[in-house]
């Protein structure tokens, strides 16, 4: 629901952005420029289609691999969407001509720092990925999907829509890797490609070697609770 209220918000501020009503002026443009331009919503609308199909899976009694995979997906794209919000927070602040009110600073703290934090709760918490699936080639191949198809539809977008849908009010593209492009600067681009690709594995390795560690943590203090149980059983009889 977090991220659902966060999407709509995101939606009203960006169609008034530097004035102006986009949706009313150019509805496909605005959320062709909206859905692409923007990591967050990326991300969101693949963590809302993940908490339907877990609500469906849970309701069924079902827990399906696809699914596990699915969720390793969302909470990597999650996890970036903080880092990426937090780093570009000050850019987007000496921004000119833009007000970012109370209106925009609650929307961006409860869907950055409230409800990503609550999907990586729930990963740690209840989902289900055995740590040797990581090194799978086909674990690989799948963490790739969602950053290739993200690269593919601002590519695809700044290709076919009309100039004056990439430039203010509008924008053009967030990740400077589009611009290397543009300036034939194909070194920088490939570069940038194979560090956030590698980097988008390299996460959900993390991922999961912490929620190991957690796992082996609780199993060890349960296990030490246990045997202090005992001991005091015993001492008791003694």
């Amino acid at each position: 629901m977090l991220n659902i209220f966060s999407l709509i918000c995101s939606l009203i501020f960006n169609n008034y952005l530097y004035g102006g009503n986009k949706i009313v002026e150019a509805p496909f443009n605005f959320f062709w420029e909206w859905i692409t331009v923007f990591w967050c919503v990326w991300s969101s609308i693949l963590t809302c289609f993940y908490s339907a199909v877990e609500l469906k899976n849970k309701s069924e009694g079902k827990v399906r691999k696809k699914g596990e995979m699915l969720g390793l997906i969302v909470v990597i794209g999650n996890l970036l969407s903080m880092v990426i919000f937090t780093t570009y927070l000050p850019k987007q602040l000496s921004e000119q001509g833009i007000s970012r009110g109370v209106f925009w600073w609650t929307y961006s703290i409860i869907w950055h720092f409230i409800a990503i934090p609550l999907n990586l709760f729930y990963f740690f918490k209840f989902a289900k990925f055995p740590a040797k699936r990581i090194y799978q080639k086909k674990t690989f191949v799948y963490l790739f999907i969602q950053p290739v198809l993200f690269f593919f539809a601002n590519l695809i977008r700044r290709f076919s829509v009309e100039e004056k849908y990439l430039i203010k009010p509008w924008k053009k593209y967030m990740i400077p890797m589009f611009g290397w492009i543009e300036k034939q600067e194909y070194g920088k681009f490939l570069l940038f490609g194979f560090v956030s690709f590698f980097g988008f594995w390299l996460i959900g390795w993390g991922l999961i070697e912490f929620k190991e560690l957690i796992c082996l943590a609780k199993n060890k203090t349960k296990k030490t609770l246990k045997s202090k149980k005992i001991n005091s059983f015993w001492r008791g009889w003694g």
